[in-house]
C-alpha cells in the first residue's frame, strides 16, 4: 500500500506543487526519505490518506470545529501520532489549486519569522515556508495538541497533562475553554 509506506517513513508534511508536465502535484516530507514528489493533487493525497486511516475528513472538521470553536484552520488527527495542521503555503492560480499545505504537529522544532513570513523548522533539517503569519501558525500548533488531547480522551488513549503551573501565565483560547468544558462535562456524566 503507497499510503502506509508514506507513513512508516515518517510523514512530517504535505504541501502543493505545480511541477511541469505533471501539473499539480503533492511534496511529501517523510523523517527517513526527505523529499517525495507524488503525482496528485493535495486534495487527491488528503482523500487517499483519510481512506488509510478511515477518518471521514468532514465530520472531523465539523466535530473538532465545534469543539474549537473555529471552521477555520481545523487540525485533522489522523490517530495520536499523526495530528496535522493545515498552513497556506501559495496563493491559488485556478479554481482547483490547493493553497493550503499540512504538517505534522510531532514534528514541528520551531516557527520563525522572515520577511514577514511564517517559516516552519521540522526534524531532519525540513523547512516550510508559508503565507501566514507565525502568530497563525503557532495558534493552529496550539489547535493542534487541544484537538489531540480531545481524540486521545475520546478514543481511551491515556495522556499527560501539561504542568499546570508552567502554563499558568498564559491566556486562555477558545480550546482551552472547549477542553475544560468536555472534561467538566465528562465529570458531571460519571457523577449521574
Amino acid at each position: 500500500m503507497e499510503m502506509e509506506k508514506y507513513i512508516e517513513k515518517g510523514l512530517m508534511a504535505f504541501v502543493p506543487v505545480y511541477l511541469d508536465m505533471k501539473g499539480n502535484s503533492t511534496i511529501l516530507y517523510t523523517f527517513s526519505s526527505g523529499k517525495i514528489e507524488v503525482y496528485k493533487s493535495i486534495r487527491t493525497f488528503l482523500n487517499g490518506l483519510g481512506k488509510y486511516f478511515l477518518l471521514d475528513l468532514k465530520q472531523s472538521n465539523k466535530y473538532y470545529g465545534e469543539l474549537l470553536g473555529s471552521n477555520n484552520g481545523v487540525p485533522i488527527p489522523f490517530n495520536k501520532d499523526n495530528i496535522f495542521i493545515p498552513v497556506k503555503v501559495r496563493r491559488p492560480i485556478s479554481k482547483n489549486d490547493g493553497s493550503l499545505g499540512y504538517i505534522n504537529i510531532k514534528y514541528i522544532e520551531k516557527v520563525v519569522e522572515e520577511d514577514g513570513q511564517g517559516i516552519v523548522y521540522l526534524k531532519s533539517n525540513i523547512k516550510i515556508k508559508s503565507l501566514n503569519t507565525t502568530k497563525t501558525i503557532e495558534k493552529h500548533i496550539r489547535e493542534g495538541h487541544i484537538v489531540g488531547k480531545f481524540y486521545e480522551e475520546k478514543h481511551g488513549t491515556i495522556y499527560e497533562i501539561d504542568d499546570f503551573y508552567s502554563q499558568s501565565d498564559k491566556p486562555a483560547t477558545k480550546g482551552d475553554i472547549a477542553l475544560l468544558r468536555q472534561e467538566i462535562l465528562s465529570i458531571r456524566e460519571t457523577l449521574h
